[in-house]
């Protein structure tokens, strides 16, 4: 961010910026502070809780928070069903979709064994959809049956349909939001975040019901085989390669954590009302700590973090996650730069086409700022 506002923004050749309207012929402005001071206010705010007492502050805070979170919550440090990682040398053909905050991924699978020459796992075909805020703000049944329409489109694509005339497709999800799992194929929707209005009219309903649902309607012979979070498939994808993986972490649009826990961690009510052979059976159970639900009260923030939660559709509903994910960086970054165009005079106190508009500026256009280490920042311009 510093980089950013620190950089030569006035070139002499091709600009980085289009004011939305001519520069008034008037009477130049006489700023609020100047851009040195507006600088020093960035580092101020964003270096002061690095030094070593408070990060350990945050620490013990955010550790206590946690073993809360494990004894009593509906929403964070949800235990999935399963209890045991992959052997590697589970086989067969399924379809695997991953629901993610920006993106969605249909893959075709063939699971071979880690004795194969494909490290165990083939992807044959794998189709990615791009969720942007038209698919983000359908409600209930039609967005799982825009999902359903793309899976459709996938296996015509694999002319697979052929093949499903005999047998279903076994089919998996990962989920990337919470979700209170009530067997290994079925689970309780719950609040999605991330602005996805899909829980409207039928948030509590079985999450492989609303799939199977949809999946049946477009003529799908698919069966509902496992229910995950995206951040338990990550830890189970890695552990069908690697049997001494324990944890996995997310961070993309969203931010999240899985763990394989012993199930003496958790209070016996967490598990809610599972059968007593499965009790009987585990001993560690893979947990979905929803992550990005903590930190409130500990985490440091800054007036314009306090600004994206006050104008959030769920303020204080994910508090790490708006501090480190794709979804809310670019629009920190957006909200510091509108800062400096109004109090300190950046682009000649003129707003770029589009930044006044908010998450008009996209996480992804930050990164490459970031990673451009050129002196005419070349990549940036482009």
């Amino acid at each position: 961010m510093v980089a950013m506002l620190s950089s030569p923004l006035r070139p002499t050749h091709t600009p980085l910026y289009a004011p939305s309207k001519p520069a008034p012929h008037a009477v130049p402005r006489v700023w609020d502070r100047s851009m040195d001071d507006l600088l020093l206010e960035v580092r101020r705010l964003f270096e002061a809780p690095l030094r070593a007492d408070k990060l350990f502050a945050m620490s013990a805070g955010l550790q206590e928070q946690y073993h809360q979170k494990l004894q009593s919550s509906n929403i964070c440090m949800l235990p999935s069903y399963n209890h045991v990682l992959p052997t590697g040398c589970e086989q067969g053909t399924y379809l695997a979709l991953d629901v993610g905050g920006s993106t969605l991924r249909i893959a075709l699978v063939d699971l071979e064994g880690k004795e194969s020459r494909h490290n165990g796992m083939h992807i044959r075909r794998i189709s990615t959809c791009v969720i942007g805020d038209r698919v983000r703000s359908l409600r209930g049944h039609a967005f799982f049956d825009w999902m359903a329409d793309r899976i459709k489109e996938m296996l015509a694509q694999e002319h697979y349909e052929a093949g499903m005339e005999d047998a279903a497709l076994p089919m998996g999800v990962a989920w990337s939001f919470p979700v209170e799992q009530t067997s290994p194929r079925s689970g309780v929707l719950l609040a999605m975040g991330k602005g996805f209005s899909a829980t409207h009219g039928v948030q509590g309903q079985d999450l492989g019901d609303l799939i199977m649902r949809a999946c049946k309607h477009k003529g799908l012979n698919v069966s509902m085989d496992a229910i995950v979070n995206d951040s338990s498939a990550t830890l189970l994808s890695q552990a069908y390669r690697d049997p001494s993986t324990r944890l996995a972490l997310i961070l993309g649009t969203g931010t999240n954590a899985a763990i394989h826990l012993p199930v003496s961690a958790l209070s016996h009510d967490k598990f809610g009302s599972r059968p007593q052979s499965w009790h009987e059976a585990a001993n560690h159970v893979l947990v979905n700590t929803e992550l990005s639900m903590f930190g409130k009260h500990v985490l440091p923030t800054t007036k314009w973090d306090e600004q994206l939660n006050a104008t959030h559709p769920l303020p204080d509903f994910q508090p790490l996650e708006h501090l480190v994910s794709g979804r809310y960086l670019g629009e920190i970054v957006r909200l510091i730069l509108v800062d400096a165009v109004r109090s300190a005079g950046l682009f000649d106190g003129e707003l770029p086409q589009g930044l006044d508009e908010a998450y008009g500026l996209d996480t992804g256009t930050i990164a490459v700022f970031e990673s451009d280490q050129s002196a005419t920042l070349a990549a940036a311009r482009a």
